[in-house]
């Protein structure tokens, strides 16, 4: 799939390259919204508001920090003294599309082609899309035919050709051949003319295809399931459960099909238009897996434009907005869908994550409550009492995970490992470490390679002395799965060093450190087993450091007495702060 979504970048950069200047190496990055709202009214205060260039660079600095509106309002004063610069009149009407400034964007497209001497794909592209949403078929498959494919992937312009010829009511597919996708959508283009004849030896060429994702085996289920297919549709579906658990949707659709009635997933493609948006939206996936989100934004707001109820696009606009910190604008793209698409209640819970993160909790639990109340919404009670557990409130937390493990009944299922997980959390932040191990072992029954359950239930066991020979050896299978993971490395020391191993502990320790250099728990481990092998300098040093970096009173208390008074016998050292210490595995 990456050299699909490689493909895809190439081309575009082809069509609009002027779009991507802002996006190089001397870009300024890192803002959060109230920074970048400063250095942007700075700029304005430094560059005379009247100077086109003053205008130019501001809105590059917008743009970069994904501002589209507002970079393309101060590139209308840019255009309005260069009206004939192509380059500016490409980036504007680029800007305009990525902004949702649709009826723009058309404009500029048609000024652009009226001065260009040879055709250009993209504003090309943009009037046979705007020919499509007025149902101008044969005008949309002329100027599709008309765009010159110096500019354009063989991935893409296969597709819209199709689609073209498929509104005019010709089946012609044969190009649709390269890659799951294609073949995708020459199921689509088929069943849009009536000839599903053709449809199952499209499907079995997709199954046969090399490098199959989950995503295209789930899709290709999908449409034997909505054929009535239901033997096939549900090997598929348990072939993908058996190692996409997570999947919570796969459920659904293998209870839906196991009763009377139509299949709710699979919606076939009733207008070219939709079908179009379906294609663009399929490319905006994959430029969004390769991180260029300039691009995935272009073609999901392309998508939108043809069909402005596509979940799809929302969600992967609310996605592009949450990756580059634009919070309020994800948050408005994920309410933007309807409740009575099925995306509906993942849209209201990705909202509620941001509405947590941006310290909106009550906000956030607003909006799971609802989910709970009118839609039954098990995933949003497991939800709340994350939110809860992440405030430290671990007896709310308790109640609302009971609430879930209740509604799934005595035997959890293995899509829901982490409820016993997060449980087992909450019950040993409590105190109830009965309760937690029995959480955290089922946990690990359910999900036995998962290395975040291998570190919480090893690291419990050795921070009380108990296990330590199953402790070790559940967090040495932890850090050879992610050896990378400076919480589980600092375990492996840890337990290494409860058991009396100082010597053998401290080279993870210091790989911990290295991985996490300023996580107090992590130093003071360190300085620990420094201490225990006479290395008492460094020792000080490392208790300071996580003193320093500390904000936990009693932590800070501890380290204060050891700075004092040193370590006494081996094995009285004191307990850790879990909230420290285990902040970074969390679910």
């Amino acid at each position: 799939m990456k050299s699909l979504a490689v493909g895809l970048l190439y081309c575009f950069v082809g069509w609009g390259a002027a779009l991507f200047s802002p996006t190089d190496s001397t870009a300024v990055s890192g803002l959060d919204q109230d920074n970048y709202k400063a250095m942007q009214s700075y700029l304005e205060e430094l560059y005379n508001p009247k100077s086109p260039s003053g205008k130019y660079l501001s809105s590059q600095f917008a743009q970069r920090h994904y501002d589209w509106s507002r970079s393309a309002d101060f590139l209308d004063d840019v255009l309005e003294a260069n009206p004939d610069d192509i380059q500016i009149l490409n980036k504007a009407m680029v800007l305009a599309m990525g902004a949702g400034q649709t009826e723009k964007t058309i404009a500029l497209a048609h000024r652009l082609i009226a001065l260009e001497k040879e055709p250009a794909p993209l504003p090309r592209l943009f009037l046979a899309l705007d020919a499509f949403r007025d149902h101008r078929y044969k005008e949309a498959a002329e100027t599709i035919h008309s765009m010159p494919t110096s500019g354009l992937s063989d991935f893409i312009l296969p597709v819209l050709q199709s689609w073209a010829e498929a509104a005019l009511g010709v089946q012609d597919t044969k190009a649709l051949n390269r890659n799951t996708i294609h073949i995708y959508h020459a199921i689509l283009i088929s069943d849009f003319l009536g000839k599903r004849e053709g449809i199952e030896p499209l499907l079995r060429q997709s199954l046969s295809a090399e490098g199959l994702a989950f995503q295209d085996i789930e899709r290709i289920a999908d449409i034997y399931a909505w054929l009535g297919k239901k033997d096939i549709a549900l090997q598929l579906y348990g072939d993908i459960f058996e190692s996409w658990p997570e999947n919570s949707l796969l459920p659904k659709k293998i209870a839906a099909l196991k009763i009377d009635g139509p299949f709710p997933y699979f919606h076939p493609i009733k207008t070219p238009e939709d079908g179009v948006a379906a294609a663009l939206i399929d490319m905006a996936r994959l430029l969004f897996q390769e991180e260029n989100d300039d691009s995935a934004l272009i073609f999901a707001r392309m998508a939108l434009f043809l069909n402005g109820n596509l979940s799809d696009g929302h969600l992967l606009l609310g996605h592009i907005a949450a990756r580059n910190d634009r919070t309020m604008e994800a948050i408005a793209h994920y309410k933007a869908i309807g409740p009575e698409d099925p995306s509906y209640a993942e849209s209201r819970r990705l909202a509620a994550d941001l509405y947590e993160e941006s310290g909106q909790t009550d906000q956030a639990l607003a909006e799971l409550s609802d989910l709970v109340k009118n839609y039954h919404d098990l995933e949003s009670i497991i939800q709340t009492g994350d939110i809860y557990r992440r405030q430290d409130d671990f007896s709310n937390a308790v109640e609302a995970y009971n609430r879930a493990a209740k509604i799934l009944g005595d035997a959890i299922s293995k899509e829901f490992w982490h409820l016993h997980y997060v449980r087992g959390i909450s019950y040993e932040r409590l105190g109830q470490w009965t309760l937690a191990e029995k959480d955290l072992k089922a946990a690990l029954v359910l999900k036995p390679d998962q290395p975040l359950i291998m570190n919480y239930l090893g690291y419990a066991w050795a921070d009380q002395g108990i296990n330590l020979d199953d402790s070790l050896a559940l967090i040495r299978k932890a850090a050879a799965l992610e050896p990378s993971d400076g919480y589980i490395t600092d375990s492996l020391g840890w337990v290494l060093y409860r058991r009396g191993e100082y010597v053998e502990a401290i080279p993870h320790l210091e790989q911990a450190v290295e991985l996490l250099p300023y996580d107090p728990v992590i130093n003071d481990h360190l300085g620990d087993a420094y201490w225990r092998v006479g290395r008492k300098t460094e020792a000080k040093f490392q208790w300071l450091r996580a003193q320093n970096h500390s904000q936990d009173k009693t932590l800070i208390s501890q380290i204060d007495n050891k700075l004092e008074n040193g370590l006494q016998a081996p094995g009285k050292t004191v307990k850790e702060a879990h909230s420290q210490r285990l902040g970074g595995t969390d679910l």
